[in-house]
């Protein structure tokens, strides 16, 4: 299902209405039909040894063919949960397509993560497989014990993987009479763990559905339809993320459009070396890395074909935008949104980009800013919730067994309707647009990764000098945002530049190096309220207050 592009935002969202769901659905059905041209292009993929592979829709489907009858050997079925642990490579890719094709539940996890966050994973989610490259099977340790243990020999290490069975070689062996799975709209196929303001991660289940829901996003943000044929995407997010899903599977596959991926450190000139070498018309990347990019030569590389640019995760500055704009001759259209209910707002190629604006909701989608005590639509310029009224295609299924988390996210109001709270505050101006205003909790977001300051914490406190501490956002010209810790030391320990840098040290070892904190300041002790909680906010305020006092 193609969708036209987007000629006149107002009249055509409000003529626009998401096409009724089939009764059953598999992602698998695209990228089969798009297998019927045997020689339409799917995937480019290269790495910083300069290494390349080529797929077609048709090797994608009977690559991933294959891996699903390995993976039903090893007793995978409908709604068993698979933990994939993998670069940016192609079998990340076809792993997840097999997954989706058995009808079971992907669970996608960035390789940075460490044991204690892959134990918590997989003790909430009882993975029936873990499929991984041979450089991280130490991090599994004790944790794959009836568990079916396959890797994707890439990147050496094979040494260390004895005991875990080669992927590729079981699969290369397998046939092709693998069935597709019909699934329900109340099935899941994804969970992916995304951060909260207090305790752990939560495991977000989406419906096998969820592809549907981009169709509006990778025909109005991205731009891609049926004239994309010749159009190559490029998204850059690590594959834990679900703007890796969006970018580089879902979002350009829906149009039968070419993805990119690419496996290598980042690079700003590798970066415009390669849109400019593969003529890549369509760039997804964190808002941090166009300002790195632009820090380069630009003007010496063709970018003549790239057409389109697209950011999300983190806030889009108005100065990055318009030097993007002036030097490599295109836009780039920043989108919200959320794991829980995918992307719901973007600008798209029709419309004004307004500096510093979250943008227009995508047609179709039921989303608003609403009241905090009525839990009603907001006039312009009032601050509010945003909100998504439901019900709406791709909102997720819950959180993973927490049915009392899940309820806490929706309320429904005297009119009977029943909203999701996104936890993100904003307002919209008298065209439309929705502009942000901040957390209604204490999540920090950072160069795009959403953290939990429980996580920085827990993992702080287990340091031997530190008391107390707080991990809260602190403004950064930027990643957006950065972690910055409050720390109280144990009496013997003084305040130092070399004890600051050993608790940062400490806390990339403990957890996910994204998590640990940029900056520390140490006091003799945190703000509280009366029942002994710490104001986070009180700490996060002063910070932006000192960041605009500047």
């Amino acid at each position: 299902m193609l969708l036209p592009p987007l000629n006149d935002y107002a009249r055509d969202a409000a003529a626009y209405t998401r096409p009724a769901p089939p009764e059953t659905f598999n992602f698998c059905d695209v990228i089969d039909g798009y297998a019927e041209d045997p020689t339409r292009e799917a995937l480019i993929w290269l790495n910083a040894a300069g290494d390349e592979r080529r797929l077609t829709f048709a090797e994608i489907r009977d690559q991933s063919k294959r891996i699903a009858a390995v993976l039903h050997a090893q007793g995978i079925t409908r709604g068993d949960r698979v933990l994939i642990m993998l670069p940016r490579i192609p079998e990340w890719q076809l792993v997840m397509i097999a997954a989706f094709r058995l009808g079971a539940i992907a669970i996608p996890c960035i390789t940075m993560l460490t044991p204690k966050d892959l134990r918590y994973r997989i003790e909430a989610t009882q993975p029936k497989a873990i499929i991984t490259i041979p450089s991280e099977v130490a991090k599994f340790d004790d944790l794959t014990e009836g568990r079916a243990k396959l890797i994707v020999p890439y990147g050496g290490g094979q040494a260390q993987a004895q005991g875990w069975e080669n992927l590729v070689s079981l699969a290369a062996g397998q046939g092709l009479d693998v069935a597709t799975e019909r699934m329900r709209p109340d099935e899941g196929a994804l969970i992916y763990f995304t951060s909260g303001s207090t305790g752990q991660p939560k495991g977000v289940l989406l419906s096998a559905y969820f592809p549907r829901a981009y169709y509006e996003c990778s025909a109005y943000w991205f731009d891609l339809n049926e004239q994309s044929r010749g159009d190559t995407m490029w998204g850059t997010s690590d594959t834990g993320w679900s703007f890796s899903l969006t970018a580089t599977m879902v979002g350009p596959w829906l149009a039968g459009v070419r993805a990119l991926t690419y496996d290598g450190p980042f690079d700003p000139e590798k970066r415009l070396e390669i849109i400019a070498r593969y003529g890549v018309t369509v760039f997804a990347a964190a808002a941090s890395e166009f300002r790195h990019i632009l820090g380069q030569d630009i003007e010496a590389h063709d970018l003549t074909r790239l057409r389109l640019c697209a950011t999300a995760g983190e806030s889009l500055d108005g100065p990055t935008a318009r030097d993007w704009m002036r030097r490599a001759g295109c836009r780039i259209h920043e989108a919200y949104g959320q794991t829980e209910a995918l992307m719901v707002i973007a600008n798209y190629p029709v419309t004004e980009i307004k500096p510093g604006a979250m943008g227009l909701p995508l047609p179709g989608l039921p989303i608003d800013v609403i009241s905090e005590d009525q839990f009603t639509a907001l006039p312009a310029n009032e601050i509010g919730h945003v909100a998504i009224r439901m019900p709406m295609e791709g909102m997720m299924l819950g959180y993973w067994q927490a049915p009392e988390k899940t309820e806490d996210c929706f309320v429904t109001n005297a009119l009977g309707e029943r909203w999701y709270i996104t936890g993100d505050l904003a307002h919209k101006d008298a065209d439309g647009y929705f502009w942000y205003e901040g957390r209604s909790d204490d999540v920090i977001n950072t160069a795009g990764y959403r953290v939990g300051p429980a996580e920085v914490e827990g993992a702080l406190m287990a340091h031997p000098a530190i008391k107390e501490c707080a991990a809260v956002a602190a403004p950064d010209a930027e990643r957006g945002e950065v972690i910055k810790a409050f720390v109280v030391l144990h009496a013997g320990h003084d305040a130092s530049a070399e004890l600051a840098k050993d608790i940062q040290n400490f806390a990339k070892r403990e957890t996910a190096p994204y998590k640990y904190p940029r900056r520390i300041a140490f006091l003799d002790e945190l703000p509280k309220t009366v029942t002994g909680k710490i104001r986070r906010k009180e700490l996060r305020d002063r910070e932006y207050a000192a960041a605009k006092g500047k």
